[in-house]
């Protein structure tokens, strides 16, 4: 009898790796450990949580950058935020994120943004803009990582900022 092999690739004549239900059940349990939490919304801006959320990577060179950030509100699909090129790339190649949810936008990059360019000043409007919208902003915002100066411009939009890493984890 033949042993099955679940190589990468894509065959039509075997199931290998499904990577619909893998999208969908990671983030159907992201959805429900956010469901029990305190938070109205989980902002990322570790890539590894973001692929998790979203499934979109832009490779390996920006694991470190905090450049990208995805928001999951509650009762809601994630919103994407990358590199203009990145979210065009999105747009294209992952449908499961739907119409209008891969948007162009990054964060400070750890500082490689100066100040004076309002970066993070532009990631909490964009965040707060959301929040308003579906009722969620006075609700706390679980975060993974975040670096000072969005923090503190988060804090500045009225955002209530909790420890959203523990759900990620």
């Amino acid at each position: 009898m033949a042993t099955r092999t679940y190589g990468l690739m894509s065959v039509d004549w075997e199931e290998r790796v499904n990577f619909d239900r893998l999208r969908s059940e990671r983030l159907a349990r992201i959805k429900q450990l956010l469901k029990a939490s305190e938070m109205g919304a989980l902002l990322c801006f570790d890539m590894n949580n973001i692929r998790y959320i979203t499934a979109t990577h832009i490779g390996t060179w920006a694991m470190d950058k905090l450049a990208r950030f995805s928001l999951l509100p509650q009762n809601d699909e994630p919103i994407m935020w990358d590199f203009g090129s990145a979210a065009r790339h999105h747009q294209l190649y992952n449908p499961w994120l739907g119409e209008g949810r891969s948007r162009a936008g990054i964060s400070t990059q750890r500082g490689a943004m100066s100040p004076e360019s309002g970066r993070a000043e532009d990631v909490a409007r964009k965040i707060r803009i959301e929040l308003e919208e579906r009722g969620l902003l006075d609700e706390p915002l679980g975060v993974d990582v975040v670096e000072l100066p969005v923090l503190f411009a988060l804090q500045a939009e009225g955002i209530k900022v909790v420890d959203g890493q523990q759900s990620m984890q």
